[in-house]
């Protein structure tokens, strides 16, 4: 019995394994580099968080922290501290200085940083700074293990995406696209197209099986599918293309990176 149990299931592995999606190498790539990337905002966090606490959120120390992080950090916009009411107390670099002191206690990541003290990366929203962006804020304790307020790298997905996705499909017939669970693009090669919402822009409503298309990807981490949509722009012609998918995430976070190739 246990021999023919053993059979069987090394009989469903080969036939899962089978079905298993096989990604396009340059998607797997991409796929690779962005959760290195992620490793590597994750570790910068971790590594400020730590010397942010033994100086405090503001001050002289403090600025020379978050200024280093900003330059390590090649896609922030800015990097700030924020306290335990949820105000921002230091903001690196000095174009955005005038913002210290904004109660930004509102913001859903903040809430949940001041509640759980545990990293968390945000969605796309309009930061008080004047631009649409993502937040990765993480905890600092001082010496004692108190909590004492968090650390905020703001930063556009488009620009952190675009480093890693342009080098690679550079004269290539592949595009890469990446969307949120929220079906929000964060990045595509039409510049038009970033920011949109394929679940609800009226831009994707005629194209049902895109849209259809959009929320499998959101539903599963890995895949592949068809439809129809226009050639290269949104001024384009229409034409059917093939997409694959995979997902990369931080915090608990997801995002879907979508290769796509004309039929």
């Amino acid at each position: 019995m246990k021999k023919m149990c053993l059979v069987f299931f090394s009989f469903l592995f080969i036939i899962s394994t089978a079905q298993a999606t096989t990604l396009p190498v340059t998607l797997t790539i991409a796929e690779q580099q962005a959760k290195a990337a992620f490793e590597r905002l994750d570790a910068g966090l971790n590594s400020a968080a730590e010397k942010l606490g033994e100086t405090g959120l503001t001050g002289a120390a403090a600025r020379v922290v978050l200024t280093a992080l900003c330059q390590e950090v090649s896609y922030a916009v800015d990097c700030a501290t924020v306290d335990t009411k949820g105000v921002l107390t230091t903001i690196e670099p000095a174009e955005y200085r005038h913002f210290e002191g904004t109660d930004i206690s509102d913001q859903d990541q903040v809430k949940q940083m001041l509640e759980l003290h545990k990293p968390v990366l945000s969605g796309v929203f309009r930061s008080v700074e004047g631009y649409h962006a993502v937040g990765a804020h993480y905890p600092i304790f001082n010496a004692e293990g108190r909590f004492i307020g968090s650390l905020s790298v703001m930063f556009k997905p488009e620009k952190f995406l675009g480093e890693i996705i342009q080098p690679l499909v550079k004269g290539t017939q592949m595009a890469i696209s990446v969307m949120d669970l929220e079906g929000r693009t964060l990045y595509d090669s039409d510049p038009a197209q970033i920011g949109l919402n394929i679940f609800t822009s009226e831009v994707f409503q005629p194209y049902t099986d895109l849209v259809q298309l959009a929320r499998k990807i959101a539903a599963t981490p890995q895949g592949q599918g068809t439809y129809r949509f226009k050639q290269e722009d949104l001024s384009g012609a229409d034409v059917d293309k093939t997409a694959f998918w995979t997902s990369v995430s931080l915090y608990g976070v997801d995002w879907r990176l979508v290769s796509i190739q004309q039929e």
